[in-house]
């Protein structure tokens, strides 16, 4: 927001003092090119307009009489030079130390075609500013030599536009003032913006820790206007409310699994005591066992409901990834270790980390993989395998609620992984969807960064 309005504000300012600046450069142009025509006109009424008629190249002595008037004019009015020349450009005299011979064309008259034009029907005219290779700028002025009514020459005064030395320390001081005020409009636009920001990133913050579903923490928004603390008691009441329908809903799933669990462990104690009843007999035997394996996957089913819906608060501590492979497939009766190259500490929970890696190798398991292999990253760790890897199409939509593609999943494993891992502060993403060889990488947030 700062810089959104520091970027116009600062456009603006320059915008204007660049304008400025050429506004008084094309005064003080004009202003230049004035008096040159002025001199010039001056000039060309004290010339013998007769003998500039009747002046040809070679008249040494005619030469000399009339570079003599316009040296003299040249001191009074400080000029770089005063010429005469025909109106198609030809030099016919000249006061500068280089001047071409009389007779020659006079290169630099080549860029004013168009004032010598305006010289021939008898006006006066200016050029535009020039730079010399010394660096100094100069302008032209032009006057027509009048003889009998008819123009015979033209009368040039090239002037230094000595003026410029004082724009040039003003465009100076244009650009010292400019760097000074943009300074200080940054200044206290970043003073304003941080004041005016602070609050709403305070309000940013506390919406991110509720999406994470950090419902304990209330929201400290003060300072800023009033709107800003109205937003902040709304959202502090929205905050109550779900943490009251969180904490509801945690007693309705602790009484549903209360009268859930009841039932099935009688109906799994009854299948033991079955099981002794009906020894000898394959066939009713082979019925119990699936009853008992239904049974099995019920509880199951159970167990992840009551692990997705719980908020349980994270307890980070140095969680060793060697410690947790060897955890995890004593659990599971399958390969999981720690990469050699990577083994090493993250922060976390141990006992959330534990359920999600125990997770993702279950998963590996069923999907046909030999091993499942723990290695560290610069922000966490990832659980790789060596199993037929998860398609494009799948991937999409894995870590959603009860997707699943297996016939008795519940879709909650993955979905309880994601939640594990925003639960610290980060994210769970798979890294190569579409290759053979899954690669989940756990990324925890800096407040439980790797130790």
């Amino acid at each position: 927001m700062s810089l959104a309005f520091l970027g116009p504000s600062l456009l603006a300012l320059v915008g204007l003092l660049v304008l400025a600046f050429f506004a008084a450069r094309a005064a003080l142009e004009d202003e230049v090119g004035a008096r040159l025509r002025d001199t010039a006109a001056a000039t060309a009424a004290l010339m013998p307009a007769g003998i500039v008629a009747r002046y040809r190249p070679g008249n040494d002595h005619t030469h000399a009489n009339l570079r003599a008037r316009l040296q003299k004019v040249a001191e009074r009015v400080d000029a770089r030079r005063l010429f005469l020349a025909t109106l198609d450009g030809v030099s016919l005299v000249d006061t500068a130390p280089d001047a071409p011979a009389p007779g020659t064309p006079d290169r630099d008259l080549a860029q004013d075609r168009a004032e010598l034009e305006r010289v021939g029907r008898g006006e006066t005219a200016a050029s535009v500013l020039y730079t010399a290779l010394d660096g100094q700028r100069f302008k032209r002025g032009f006057a027509p030599i009048v003889n009998e009514g008819q123009v015979v020459a033209v009368l040039g005064v090239e002037g230094s536009a000595v003026d410029y030395a004082a724009l040039d320390a003003w465009r100076d001081w244009i650009i010292g003032l400019a760097a000074v005020a943009s300074a200080a409009l940054a200044i206290l636009v970043l003073v304003f913006g941080r004041a005016l920001s602070a609050p709403l990133q305070r309000l940013a913050d506390a919406a991110a820790r509720i999406g994470a579903g950090d419902l304990d923490a209330p929201v400290n928004a003060y300072g800023g206007a009033e709107e800003i603390a109205v937003l902040a008691r709304t959202m502090d009441e929205m905050r109550d409310a779900l943490l009251q329908r969180d904490r509801e809903m945690q007693m309705m799933l602790g009484g549903i699994a209360h009268e859930v669990r009841n039932p099935l462990g009688g109906m799994s104690l009854f299948v033991g005591l079955l099981r002794e009843d009906l020894a000898g007999r394959d066939a009713e035997l082979e019925l119990l066992a699936r009853v008992q394996s239904e049974l099995t996957v019920l509880e199951r089913i159970v167990e992840e409901f009551l692990e997705f819906a719980r908020r349980k608060p994270v307890d980070p501590a140095p969680v060793e990834l060697a410690d947790l492979a060897f955890e995890v497939a004593g659990l599971l009766d399958f390969p999981v270790r720690a990469e050699a190259a990577g083994v090493g500490a993250v922060n976390g929970d141990r006992e959330q980390l534990r359920r999600l890696v125990l997770n993702l190798a279950r998963n590996a398991q069923q999907a046909g993989a030999t091993e499942v292999l723990l290695r560290r990253s610069p922000d966490g760790f990832e659980v790789v395998d060596d199993g037929p890897g998860v398609s494009a199409a799948v991937a999409a939509q894995i870590f959603d609620a009860f997707y699943t593609t297996r016939e008795k999943g519940t879709g909650l494993g993955l979905a309880l992984c994601r939640k594990i891992a925003e639960a610290h502060g980060g994210r769970l993403t798979l890294a190569n969807p579409g290759e053979p060889g899954a690669r989940f990488v756990v990324r925890v947030g800096a407040r439980h960064a790797a130790a």
